[in-house]
């Protein structure tokens, strides 16, 4: 690392205390090199202690008065721009005319109104989210606690030097990732202020994540085995070869990203059998125990390296992960939960599946049709522009029965008329012309280029 003294000079004048400490730490723990101080061949996965089924988890008998205790946290800090949008993400309209935030807000009211209780929402913003999530907030009746995370320099690659924001505007700065979360609800005095109310159990997620749904089993195990942290994982996938996993070193159980892996591990990581689930992001953790092991000093958290290029300039954005907190706390555990507890919508194939048909919104929730007979999801694969949300809403101004569906792929100019089937396997490709689906059409196992 070089010029540490220059770099010492623009931090000293671009950050306050204690976010200035706080990226120092992220800077010297870069220096470790966390990939040389993994022993590969001690890590495994945890047993049957560390790693409980849901399918084991008793009944909650009190459920009113383990609610009272519960804050939702989602972690709302991501813009849209998988999708082309540049707002939150957690404003897009992904069912029935209702965004994220409406259906989290909706889950939380119907809770509250089932045990009398007064579960607060818990939103942690990015600079990028934060003035369009405090409009949306003003318009609702929940109680919601909204707080801005901090906000860090990106560092120039090839000298780790800074970037000037009287040169680069916003984009000199950049969220440092969902693990900000511990310092930022104990700075801003967010997590004194819900152990006081009572609040002692939270639950976070991220925004985008339909299946992340407070649990009255999970609130109880977490209650009456006074487990200190959670975090859900459910059975991997091809499609989730590269998330993060628990793993087990000396008794103690840490999270492992695919960052950490030294290279020549990488196939081995991504295969289900060295580690057979992977982590959802869905975190339990007593407040008490988390309020208590902070005053010991910050979490240790391991750093991630993002690499990315802006405007031409090749940066650096050191981040951490909120699941790491897992290799600070003793006596964490894994909990293994089914597939429903983890439907991300990351990009417009997902959009199209939970708009569909294929699931029903029940209470705030997804649920699948069980019409389906088919127990797996279509496949859906698009291309420019309908990987774009404008193209996407525009192609599908009436949503196709996917009941029957077993994959969709498509591109190019599309567009569906009105109610229209779709079964087996579709492929439309509208690149040399447009392509016109009628109302009341139905498309079995057909290929149409234009």
């Amino acid at each position: 690392m070089q010029h540490n003294q220059e770099i010492e000079k623009i931090l000293d004048r671009l950050l306050p205390d204690p976010q200035r400490e706080q990226f120092r730490r992220m800077l010297k723990q870069l220096q470790k090199s966390p990939k040389d101080n993994l022993d590969w061949a001690s890590i495994h996965s945890p047993n049957d202690s560390m790693q409980v089924d849901y399918h084991s988890l008793d009944e909650a008998s009190n459920c009113a008065e383990n609610f009272s205790r519960l804050v939702v946290g989602k972690l709302n800090g991501g813009l849209g721009t998988s999708m082309g949008c540049s707002g939150p993400k957690s404003l897009i309209n992904v069912k029935e005319g209702k965004t994220f935030l409406d259906l989290i807000v909706e889950q939380v009211n119907i809770l509250n109104d089932k045990w009398g209780g007064d579960i607060p929402l818990l939103l942690m913003n990015s600079f990028y989210t934060h003035e369009e999530t405090s409009e949306f907030v003003d318009s609702c009746s929940l109680p919601i606690i909204t707080f801005k995370q901090n906000m860090f320099p990106r560092l120039k690659a090839e000298s780790f030097m800074p970037m000037n924001p009287d040169e680069w505007g916003e984009n000199a700065w950049y969220p440092p990732g969902h693990g900000d979360f511990y310092n930022c609800i104990q700075q801003q005095g967010i997590l004194g202020q819900l152990i006081e109310n009572g609040k002692d159990i939270l639950f976070i997620s991220n925004a985008d994540n339909l299946g992340a749904v407070a649990d009255s089993k999970i609130l109880n195990y977490m209650i009456e085995k006074k487990i200190p942290f959670l975090i859900e994982v459910t059975p991997k996938t091809p499609s989730d070869v590269k998330g993060g996993t628990l793993y087990e070193q000396k008794g103690k159980l840490k999270l492992l990203e695919i960052a950490q892996v030294p290279k020549e591990h990488i196939e081995e990581f991504c295969s289900q059998e060295k580690f057979s689930v992977f982590n959802t992001n869905n975190i339990w953790m007593n407040l008490g125990v988390l309020e208590e092991r902070l005053k010991e000093g910050p979490l240790d958290l391991n750093v991630i390296v993002n690499r990315k290029t802006i405007e031409g300039q090749s940066v650096v954005q050191l981040e951490t992960a909120i699941g790491s907190a897992i290799d600070c706390i003793d006596d964490a555990v894994g909990l293994c939960v089914s597939r429903d507890r983890f439907m991300p919508v990351k990009k417009t194939e997902d959009l199209l599946l939970v708009q569909s048909n294929l699931f029903n919104l029940e209470e705030g929730r997804l649920v699948r049709n069980r019409k389906r007979k088919n127990p797996h999801l279509p496949e859906i694969k698009f291309g420019q522009p309908l990987d774009q949300l404008d193209a996407f809403n525009k192609c599908f101004a009436a949503l196709p029965d996917l009941l029957d569906l077993e994959s969709l792929d498509a591109s190019g100019q599309i567009s569906f008329e009105g109610v229209v089937t779709l079964k087996g396997r579709v492929e439309l490709k509208g690149i040399n012309k447009p392509i016109l689906i009628e109302n009341g059409r139905q498309l079995i196992n057909e290929s149409i280029e234009g």
